[in-house]
């Protein structure tokens, strides 16, 4: 195993090839040069720093492997505990490979347990010329329909799968395992540490009328109920920031370090409240809901839910979205810009349908 280092100073063509190699033996990596670097906290990288390389090859593994491509690492000090940065190594080494669907291609991916250094290297998606939207940036109702036609080429492939239970029983719960342990343990102290520290954050939940902890008890009980419903392997994380919109096909998903194993409501409510604007949002939430499920169904999925099932978890799953996956989150990751525009949205919509009654 090569380990990626703390600084890109330390990054070598050896250790790149090493990498490399794992997946493309034949490749002979002759130099590389640094083109941009992007860093945790700056607004366009949350948890993890990316560094964008230009590969320069001795034979022709670069047919397989472009020249331009992005490492996503983590440089200096961790930025979040290191069972996320597995937990996508994991899915990127292990999964990826076995999904015909819209997500970045893998070239190398490496996890240290004693230090918790990652390193993954993935196609650069800025050379697609792929839009990257956010919660400030409201996207269109046929792209939500992309993203969502991915959503159900991922749920559908693990629907109920017996894996969940044998090779892919690693892949924590929303209520056990991975991150799930440390949100179930410490989620309502590290919300509360947020919302304090952040007196913008108590003006946007302050209509809620709601205490932090009866929100916390309130998704507790849901998260719980939801584990009886038919599980499948979740992106975990589907804010609008954490897809691409390709010129044309369906939308893309990245940053799986939340990846789970679960309810299908959590990652398909998470993008379209976070995704469209509050007004499309209400005007064409069901629909959207009728065409997932017809999109399982013509997959020939058992176990689709009928209408108002789904409507039912659809509601009750916007509650994580807002306080695991906003007030959770300290505004240096993206700005308090987008920050507050998915906490509105996510205000906005647990007041329209009830969520947390």
């Amino acid at each position: 195993m090569a380990i990626f280092p703390k600084t890109l100073n330390d990054l070598t063509t050896p250790l790149l090839n090493t990498l490399l190699q794992v997946m493309q033996p034949e490749c002979q990596l002759s130099d590389y040069s640094i083109q941009n670097t992007l860093q945790c906290g700056d607004g366009q990288a949350s948890t993890a720093d990316r560094a964008i390389l230009h590969l320069h090859f001795r034979n022709s593994c670069n047919g397989d492997i472009p020249s331009h491509v992005m490492l996503k690492t983590m440089l200096l000090t961790p930025h979040a505990p290191p069972v996320m940065y597995e937990n996508e190594v994991r899915f990127y080494r292990d999964i990826r490979p076995s999904l015909i669907m819209e997500t970045p291609k893998i070239f190398a991916a490496d996890f240290d347990n004693a230090s918790g250094q990652f390193g993954l290297i993935m196609e650069d998606l800025s050379l697609r010329n792929v839009v990257f939207p956010n919660a400030t940036t409201d996207i269109s109702l046929e792209q939500v329909k992309g993203l969502l036609r991915t959503l159900a080429t991922l749920h559908s492939q693990f629907w109920q799968s017996p894996r969940l239970l044998t090779d892919l029983a690693w892949i924590a719960t929303p209520v056990a395992g991975g991150m799930s342990d440390i949100f179930q343990q410490y989620g309502y102290e590290l919300v509360k540490d947020q919302v304090d520290k952040h007196p913008f954050k108590q003006d946007l939940i302050a209509p809620l009328n709601l205490s932090l902890k009866i929100m916390a008890g309130k998704l507790k009980s849901f998260q719980l109920e939801a584990m009886q419903q038919p599980q499948t392997v979740l992106h975990g994380d589907t804010h609008i920031a954490n897809t691409y919109l390709p010129p044309n096909g369906d939308g893309g998903l990245f940053d799986w370090q939340l990846l789970c194993r679960g309810n299908w409501a959590h990652d398909v409510s998470y993008v379209i409240t976070t995704g469209l604007s509050i007004a499309m949002r209400r005007q064409h939430e069901r629909e959207l809901l009728a065409y997932y499920c017809a999109l399982m169904r013509e997959k020939n999925v058992e176990n689709v839910p009928d209408a108002e099932t789904a409507w039912y978890h659809y509601r009750k799953s916007i509650m994580w979205g807002l306080f695991i996956g906003w007030l959770i989150t300290p505004p240096a990751n993206y700005g308090e810009g987008i920050t507050s525009a998915n906490i509105r949205k996510l205000v906005q919509a647990t007041q329209d349908l009830e969520s947390f009654s």
